[in-house]
């Protein structure tokens, strides 16, 4: 019998430190809107084969992803092309649980919930709703998401973090304003983030290492906290 990677773990998330704020990819992950659905072929089987591989076709803003500038900025830099630093931050989070179907998240809501310009530079900047955590298997996902408002978007491109991350839409869709005007500063986005409401509101780091696709304007990434004991 194959040995369990987990063996001997430990089991609380205070003890272990790490919360993984991935969205679960699979072929029931739910596309944006006019993107293709994720598909999983198998090449080999390991009944037939004795390996297993898999052809994955899926668009690179499906699941938990990294937006860079070059998406909606001619000039802006390509996700293979953003230092690597950027990625591996000090974190703050915003608890803004209030946040119902189809919300609009405005600066008021986030200055409520504890936001300042000071600790958001340079800093990775989560804004909690807990929305994709309800409804991330649901067709209701992005039809009824919360969405960040346009001053808030303005106030947090001039705070310049190093990114934002985000468990809602940054825009609703055209004409991708909020998304020009934070990628414009150079903010990365870090979208279709879950259990942000976990995490406390400081004293811990967050690991957003995107797959170095060359020349993409995004792409799939692995999102952990990085949390120390003393701060649970």
């Amino acid at each position: 019998m194959a040995r369990s990677l987990a063996h001997n773990a430990p089991t609380s998330l205070a003890e272990r430190g790490l919360v993984d704020l991935t969205m679960p990819m699979s072929e029931r992950t739910i596309p944006f809107p006019g993107h293709p659905p994720t598909e999983l072929e198998r090449l080999h089987r390991f009944e037939e084969d004795r390996v297993r591989s898999t052809i994955m076709r899926s668009s690179i803003h499906t699941g938990t992803h990294v937006d860079a500038p070059s998406r909606f900025v001619a000039d802006g830099a390509s996700i293979d092309e953003i230092p690597i630093e950027r990625f591996w931050r000090p974190a703050v989070s915003l608890r803004l649980s209030d946040a119902g179907a189809g919300a609009t998240i405005d600066l008021a809501r986030l200055e409520a919930a504890g936001y300042s310009p000071a600790t958001a530079t340079e800093a990775i900047l989560l804004l909690a709703t807990g929305w994709t955590d309800r409804a991330w298997q649901s067709e209701r996902l992005f039809d009824d998401m919360p969405v960040l408002a346009r001053d808030a978007a303005v106030a947090i491109a001039a705070a310049r973090p190093a990114a934002l991350g985000l468990d809602f839409a940054v825009d609703r869709g055209a004409p991708w304003a909020n998304h020009t005007t934070l990628l414009g500063a150079e903010v990365v986005l870090i979208e279709n983030l879950m259990g942000l409401q976990e995490l406390p509101p400081a004293g811990f780091e967050v690991i957003a290492f995107p797959q170095r696709l060359a020349g993409e304007s995004a792409a799939p990434a692995r999102v952990v906290a990085s949390i120390p004991r003393d701060v649970w």
